[in-house]
């Protein structure tokens, strides 16, 4: 296959995702609130998939091949986000202390906890810090990770494995 064939090839699958996308853009945005219950982030949700989409390789031999799929992704990640929030709000819930004598000094607490813990999370080395903020602020998986930065999945894993543990020590102080 000649390189312009191939690019006339990218070209005409992006143009059927295009389509596909103007076509049943709110259909899959209205799937994704259904599967999120509500949760705010259905449109990004949808955006993300669509760009995930653009960016790889893939080539739909019919619309329902190419619609099976963007449903499965967007139910996939709709998952995903939700599984993130509720492990970070359960993370937030642990930080927070159980018993103090008044609510303004639990809220102190917490907020000095948080502080630190992002004042940590600053100090952490460059590439450590990275991977961290990907994993775990940007929801992004280890392979995600590893694609966006050029690194083995391992090495992401180990770099999450360090950060967390520089972090434990910290809010063990």
């Amino acid at each position: 296959m000649e390189p312009q064939d191939f690019n006339k090839a990218n070209c005409l699958q992006r143009v059927c995702l295009e389509e596909v996308y103007r076509k049943y853009r709110m259909a899959f945005i209205h799937y994704a609130d259904k599967v999120m219950s509500g949760h705010f982030y259905a449109e990004d949700v949808v955006h993300d998939v669509f760009v995930r989409l653009f960016l790889g390789d893939y080539y739909f031999v019919s619309e329902q091949a190419a619609l099976g799929l963007i449903y499965k992704s967007i139910a996939n990640r709709c998952i995903d986000l939700l599984r993130s929030v509720q492990s970070f709000e359960t993370v937030c819930e642990t930080m927070k202390p159980e018993h103090s004598d008044t609510d303004i000094e639990s809220e102190l607490e917490y907020k000095e906890l948080y502080r630190t813990v992002e004042k940590r999370i600053a100090l952490l080395p460059p590439q450590c810090r990275k991977i961290f903020q990907l994993k775990y602020k940007r929801e992004q998986t280890n392979p995600e990770i590893g694609k966006l930065l050029g690194l083995s999945v391992r090495t992401v894993e180990n770099q999450v494995y360090i950060a967390r543990n520089i972090l434990r020590k910290c809010i063990d102080l």
